[in-house]
């Protein structure tokens, strides 16, 4: 009957099997590497990322106030958020929802939910066109 052999017990190999796992090892250490090693950095480099939620408010919200609004289907707190109204003056009748979007650490008023204002009383609208991640003004219209 062989012995068992121990964790301990030198390891043999044939010249032949020495010889290429040597050849291997060589061509190993003097190949550079192809790619740079593995990293998980952060997906968005430091900057906030821009998010669009949907909120409800009520009562009146000027061109240029702010409001705090209160987010929608979330149950955890806080669920508020001071929100700057750059698009038109609103006075719906009860509550209203509104999309809005985070530039920032700043919440900004997208667009209202018009079916809920019928007949809301507005002074002018300030269009906004998002190109390439900014927001640019580009005018004033009536409402």
């Amino acid at each position: 009957m062989a012995r068992q052999r121990k964790p301990a017990d030198a390891v043999q190999f044939t010249r032949e099997s020495a010889e290429r796992i040597a050849n291997v090892v060589r061509a190993a250490e003097t190949t550079p590497p192809s790619a740079s090693p593995l990293t998980f950095d952060r997906r968005v480099d430091g900057r906030m990322p821009k998010q669009i939620r949907v909120a409800t408010f009520s009562g009146v919200w000027a061109v240029n106030a702010t409001k705090t609004v209160t987010f929608k289907f979330v149950t955890e707190t806080p669920n508020t958020a001071m929100v700057t109204n750059l698009v038109c003056g609103l006075n719906p009748a009860g509550s209203c929802d509104v999309s809005i979007a985070r530039e920032g650490t700043s919440w900004f008023l997208l667009q209202p939910n018009l079916t809920q204002l019928r007949g809301y009383s507005a002074s002018g609208t300030q269009v906004m066109v998002l190109i390439s991640g900014n927001l640019q003004f580009v005018g004033t219209t009536a409402c």
